[in-house]
């Protein structure tokens, strides 16, 4: 009876440990947030090239930050596992990271869209 409650607790335990309590996500997970294409019609096409360049070095940063975040979070969970496994359910992710380049990836569709509205070229 013994071994089979350490058997059952181990096996309860590995699941937990590799489900992970991290919200966190990778770049790739991250689904851009749509942001209205309104403001950037108005603009010329040079003015939305340049806020389309300016953007995008933008959300390259958001990314990496993105990246980053996530990365350190699964490395803390990985250590609270270790260490503390409690402390593991109270991981806060990289939400505030994830949700400001899912805001930057909306604004750079909303711009390619302007773009291909306003017939600006390839872009």
């Amino acid at each position: 009876m013994a071994h089979q409650m350490k058997y059952l607790l181990t096996i309860f335990l590995s699941i937990v440990i590799l489900s992970g309590c991290s919200t966190a996500k990778k770049r790739s997970e991250v689904q851009a947030v749509r942001a209205p294409v309104a403001p950037y019609l108005r603009m010329t096409c040079p003015e939305l090239i340049t806020e389309q360049r300016i953007l995008l070095s933008e959300v390259e940063a958001s990314g990496v930050a993105v990246d980053k975040a996530h990365d350190s979070d699964q490395t803390t969970e990985l250590v609270t596992w270790i260490l503390f496994a409690p402390a593991a359910f109270w991981l806060e992710g990289n939400e505030t990271e994830a949700s400001r380049y899912a805001a930057q990836k909306g604004q750079a569709e909303a711009i390619n869209e302007a773009l291909r509205i306003n017939k600006c070229g390839s872009n």
